[in-house]
């Protein structure tokens, strides 16, 4: 791993401050940094997992990953093998001032890993009391098959009961790829019904399985042609932020430096480069786990 250390198998949401409060994500999400080999020789060729290699760098600006370098954020959920779990479904609830948590979410669906073994799923996928029953291979998912992992993910849940055998789902994802300076922004994120609303247009027909339930938003900018902020995000990431739901991809991490403590407040539009922000950091290349997490 780029970063190293069995804690960054699975880990959990960070808590935000929200006022006088600080805002801790109660679902048992739990996210892992995955960098492919381009972006990964990028951070070990140029130390840039190390804190004093950001603090001793006089131009205030990282080496840029290559083109072709990719960085992914996998958002996973636990599921018993031998119990039905609740999922919280983002369903576009209109925005709170405060943030939109998973516990505000007013649908759920029920995950049946029953069958989840045999080649051909035998788990119902209906309406059950008003409930949707999902199929586990209705998501992208694994098996937790190893101690470490097991041991990971009942930390970040805070579920002892976890054990080898069972799985979790992949709930959403972020994807980063270096095709452009500021990087192509992509978000999927898993719904029941994924052929209705703004976020199913363009889904090719010839997509099939699981990866036909995730939804799928996309950005170049911070904004829309007619140069207002454009808004995209994962609900399961950026939900929770105080107006998180308006917020972009692109416009939080162009704001990645070392000796930021976190990437709040939201913020809409473009940053320039040199803005009074940045006075005091290193620029990360729009990477916000090198900013946070460098050792």
């Amino acid at each position: 791993m780029v970063f190293g250390g069995i804690d960054r198998i699975f880990r959990e949401l960070q808590a935000i401050k929200v006022g006088d409060l600080m805002e801790v994500e109660t679902a048992p999400l739990m996210f892992a940094v995955i960098f492919d080999p381009v972006a990964a020789k990028h951070v070990t060729d140029h130390r840039l997992a190390r804190r004093d290699t950001l603090r001793g760098d006089a131009d205030r600006v990282v080496a840029e990953f290559p083109r072709g370098a990719i960085t992914l954020k996998s958002i996973w959920f636990p599921v018993h093998r031998d119990r039905a779990t609740e999922l919280p479904i983002w369903d576009g609830e209109a925005a709170r001032r405060e943030g939109n948590p998973t516990r505000t979410w007013s649908r759920h669906v029920v995950v049946d890993p029953s069958g989840a073994d045999e080649p051909t799923s035998g788990a119902i996928d209906e309406l059950i009391d008003g409930v949707h029953h999902v199929p586990l291979d209705a998501f992208i998912y694994r098996t937790l098959t190893s101690r470490d992992e097991v041991l990971a993910a009942q930390r970040v849940a805070r579920d002892p009961t976890l054990a080898i055998g069972d799985y979790v789902i992949l709930v959403g994802m972020h994807i980063s790829t270096k095709e452009i300076p500021d990087w192509v922004w992509t978000t999927v994120w898993w719904h029941d019904r994924p052929d209705e609303g703004q976020y199913a247009a363009g889904r090719p027909a010839s997509l099939e399985g699981a990866a036909r339930s995730y939804l799928l938003d996309i950005t170049f900018s911070a904004n829309q042609r007619d140069g207002t902020p454009h808004a995209m995000m994962n609900p399961y990431l950026e939900a929770r932020f105080p107006d998180g739901v308006h917020s972009n991809c692109l416009s939080c991490h162009r704001r990645a430096g070392f000796g930021t403590l976190e990437y709040l407040p939201v913020t809409r539009g473009d940053t320039a480069p040199d803005d009074p922000y940045f006075a005091d950091k290193v620029q990360t290349d729009m990477v916000w786990s090198l900013a946070l997490e460098a050792r």
